[in-house]
């Protein structure tokens, strides 16, 4: 069933400097190259190394090639293997997210669209959601999730990184059952209900933002770049968290990750 690794997808922080190390020092011959992304070749003239700093994009993933995804989605039953959703149409086939008997995560995709762009790279981003690119592994259950939102009463943009948001995950997690989400998958279904306007509102925000000079904020800002606009794909990410280290370097005390967060929305509005 599973033929090779095809790709492998890694976020850098810097695009430039990583495929200048990759392809300069690591020896990797370049094959594509855009703004945000770069897919390079390893020396068995096959697997690709792809590197990414878009935070729409997995932080990393390995892409087995198979011979039908489709196929496979038919014979599940049969291989004992959980699709988390029905396969998608790519650059030049299908993919899809599975669970083996085991719970390990495979990502698999195959060569079998006709008349396929061979320069296409699959990057792992599906079309149309508020958070495009990321996979779509637990769906939401809509009036489970705002009846534990509306038991915690603290509102959305107060939540990441608080205990009220770890009681919140841990009881709407136990509504799901198998497969778990994950922290950043629950943030996501929550701002997909908000952006819906199905989730209640529930007043001010219970913190406030810590007190940095305006310094400090100019250089939070600096930091951010475009991530200033898409704040809300930040929270329960490696790029926050590389977010919250680089800031706290800059700050005679550390900060938590939710008084970072706090600081940065309030730089957004």
């Amino acid at each position: 069933m599973l033929q090779r690794v095809d790709r492998i997808l890694i976020r850098v922080p810097a695009l430039e400097s990583a495929v200048r190390y990759y392809r300069d020092v690591l020896g990797l011959k370049v094959h594509r190259h855009d703004t945000h992304l770069a897919s390079l070749g390893l020396s068995d003239g096959k697997t690709e190394l792809v590197l990414h700093d878009d935070p729409d994009l997995p932080a990393e993933g390995i892409y087995w090639l198979v011979e039908d995804v489709r196929d496979l989605h038919r014979r599940r039953n049969e291989l004992k293997l959980t699709f988390t959703s029905p396969p998608v149409q790519v650059a030049r086939g299908y993919r899809a997210t599975v669970k083996d008997p085991f719970g390990t995560v495979l990502l698999l995709l195959d060569r079998s669209a006709h008349n396929a762009n061979p320069d296409a790279v699959e990057d792992g981003k599906p079309a149309g959601s508020l958070f495009a690119g990321m996979e779509v592994r637990v769906p939401v259950k809509r009036e489970a999730l705002i009846q534990a939102y509306q038991k915690i009463g603290r509102t959305a943009d107060d939540l990441p990184y608080t205990p009220h948001f770890e009681s919140l995950f841990s009881s709407y997690s136990s509504a799901l059952g198998d497969p778990p989400p994950t922290r950043a998958e629950v943030w996501r279904h929550l701002l997909n209900l908000r952006k819906g306007g199905k989730l209640p509102k529930l007043g001010e925000a219970r913190s406030q933002p810590p007190e940095v000079s305006a310094e400090d904020r100019e250089a939070l800002r600096k930091m951010l770049g475009d991530d200033l606009g898409k704040r809300d794909r930040l929270p329960y990410s490696q790029r926050f968290d590389k977010l919250v280290d680089d800031f706290n370097r800059t700050q005679p005390r550390a900060l938590s990750p939710h008084l970072v967060w706090r600081l940065v929305a309030t730089l957004a509005k």
